[in-house]
């Protein structure tokens, strides 16, 4: 990943050992040793190092992190630091501070536990306000995260915040920079194998499983630190930190040093005893580069995807999906909040505006006279003040749709009759709440700022909420459409593998709107990150063609017959022919109305 994720193709070389300077025989207790066997024996040569103290990271910080401007190479924002810069326990803005931070968070492990508190492998200088955000959530992917910048310092965070987008997982995570996701990546293999010895005593988070035994990762994070690990190679920024920390440790990482270990604990080579002598040739990896559709090659149900050369690769995979139909405004899901932090089991007295961040699953929500309530949600409001809750900063349309799910208050005297004012700035919508919990649904025309509040309407008129997402887009008159990627294909999206050739066909699909991108599989077994996206628009595709074949006709009600029946079939038309969503015995109505209808040739 690291300068890979550019719209330029730029050659990786896989082979990095030459560049580090590992002592003579240090990994040698390792050799010829395999999986857990071959886990504790790194862990016999690295843990054994010099314990160092809190205070003196920020005189080790001096010799592991200055970059060659002089200043800190900070890995969560491009704010200029160095050692003279303020040291702040908090923030409230981009470039206030820096902090030590925990990549690996010491919640994790049990808090100030030593010698993991202090491990300067894993704890690196951070601008404070971006640390604070990340809290101690895992690292993931979260598309549509919040970036945060102060535009009076021209600076910005790197990476973002947000709720998961990566399967099998749905929390907040934060998303680092993609020139640094490979380094946290391999940070995670140094701590649970340094540690591995108590890593199933510590507390743990959704990052850790330890049910996965030695491999200490859950599923999807063993997944994808694998896919960050392979996408962005060792840089030689990691390996002359891994220097350095090495002259005030005295430990180093093995997977800086040796990055194909990984693979023998956690990837493509686990059952097969490492040698040390993985020195594969250099193969050439480009990332494969989406070309705009070509208009000729379009019809009514199909289009050509183009993309260029991605180096040495076995074969592509190309995913399409369809997100709109030809008339339909695009609708997106930009954050969905839970409240998940909240633990209670009746109303809290504290008014937690101050740290909101801590009950929320998106940082940087607001408000005032907010608390703490049973069933992950949140009361707002008093009698004597008008409560409000307002939503991080986030790229709004010009229409927005908020769907939240809440419920009147009820006090001594009996219902207090509330009602919640959703706005965005000069816009809002007023909805009258009913006393159990229930859904509602405000779209708001001519949004003209970047939060989305609610809010009471009066003193007394306190209300609970316990979910709310924000779309761009009219979810009402435009619902999302949406779908899963999946294994197999259908009339509205495809995922399509091992391909050869850079160029492929991709036929019978519906009319719509569709996103379409590709990724490489080089021939060493790696994948690069995915391409980028592409749109077509498919117009004018057969109703009634459920088939695929271009043609309406008996076959058509036999495939449709099918697809009632046995819901898992692929159907390359469109099955939904009366076009209300369902697949039932009224579309069977139609298609044979459509056909006794149809013109003779």
């Amino acid at each position: 990943m690291k300068k890979t994720i550019t719209p330029l193709a730029i050659m990786l070389l896989t082979s990095v050992m030459a560049w580090a300077d590992v002592p003579d025989g240090y990994y040698n207790n390792a050799l010829g040793k395999q999986d857990e066997a071959l886990m504790t024996a790194l862990e016999g040569i690295i843990y054994t190092h010099t314990k160092l103290s809190y205070n003196y990271m920020w005189t080790a910080y001096d010799v592991t992190d200055v970059g060659d401007d002089g200043y800190y190479i900070d890995m969560y924002s491009d704010c200029k630091y160095d050692h003279n810069s303020d040291h702040v326990a908090g923030a409230s803005y981009v470039g206030e501070g820096i902090n030590r931070e925990h990549s690996f968070p010491k919640s994790w492990f049990g808090g100030d536990v030593d010698p993991m508190y202090t491990d300067l492998t894993m704890l690196i200088p951070t601008d404070a306000f971006v640390n604070q955000r990340r809290s101690n959530n895992p690292y993931g992917v979260c598309a549509g995260g919040v970036t945060y910048t102060n535009e009076e310092l021209h600076v910005t965070m790197k990476g973002k915040l947000g709720t998961s987008t990566y399967n099998g997982y749905t929390s907040t995570v934060f998303e680092p920079d993609d020139e640094y996701k490979g380094d946290f990546a391999r940070i995670y293999f140094y701590m649970v194998t340094c540690y591995k010895s108590v890593v199933g005593t510590w507390p743990g988070s959704g990052q850790l499983d330890s049910s996965n035994g030695y491999k200490a990762f859950s599923d999807w994070s063993m997944q994808l630190l694998m896919e960050w690990h392979r996408a962005d190679p060792v840089s030689q920024k990691e390996i002359k930190r891994n220097e350095a920390v090495y002259s005030e440790q005295g430990n180093r990482n093995p997977f800086v040093d040796h990055p194909e270990l990984a693979e023998y604990i956690w990837g493509t080579k686990q059952n097969t005893a490492w040698t040390g002598q993985d020195t594969p040739e250099p193969i050439e990896k480009l990332l494969p580069v989406m070309y705009a559709v070509d208009t000729s090659a379009v019809t009514g149900s199909s289009f050509r995807a183009d993309w260029s050369p991605g180096g040495d690769v076995s074969s592509y995979n190309l995913k399409v999906n369809r997100i709109a139909g030809v008339d339909e405004e695009l609708v997106t899901l930009i954050m969905s909040e839970n409240f998940s932090n909240v633990q209670a089991s009746e109303d809290g007295n504290k008014d937690i505006c101050e740290s909101l961040d801590n009950y929320t699953d998106n940082l940087g929500w607001t408000g005032y006279k907010v608390y703490v309530a049973a069933d992950q949600s949140l009361k707002v409001g008093t009698s004597t003040a008008v409560g409000y809750l307002e939503s991080p900063e986030l790229e709004l349309g010009n229409t927005v749709t908020v769907v939240f799910n809440a419920k009147n208050w009820i006090g001594a005297a009996g219902s207090d009759g509330s009602s919640v004012i959703v706005s965005c700035g000069d816009v809002s919508e007023t909805v009258t709440l009913s006393d159990t919990p229930a859904d509602y649904t405000v779209v708001l025309y001519g949004c003209s700022d970047k939060n989305i509040k609610l809010s009471a309407i009066a003193t007394k008129k306190r209300f609970y909420v316990s979910h709310v997402d924000i779309y761009n887009g009219d979810l009402i008159q435009h619902p999302i459409r949406l779908r899963e990627i999946e294994e197999e294909g259908d009339s509205t999206w495809r995922n399509v593998s091992g391909i050869t050739d850079t160029c492929y066909l991709v036929q019978a699909l519906t009319s719509g709107i569709y996103e379409y991108y590709v990724k490489a599989i080089y021939t060493d077994g790696t994948e690069s990150v995915w391409s980028n996206i592409e749109h077509v628009t498919l117009a004018g595709a057969l109703i009634g063609d459920v088939n695929g074949d271009g043609d309406i006709n008996i076959a058509d009600v036999t495939a449709l017959i099918n697809a009632i029946l046995n819901p898992n079939a692929v159907v390359l038309g469109n099955p939904d022919v009366n076009g209300d969503n369902e697949v039932n015995i009224a579309d069977v109505t139609r298609l044979i109305n459509i056909i006794l209808t149809k013109p003779s040739r």
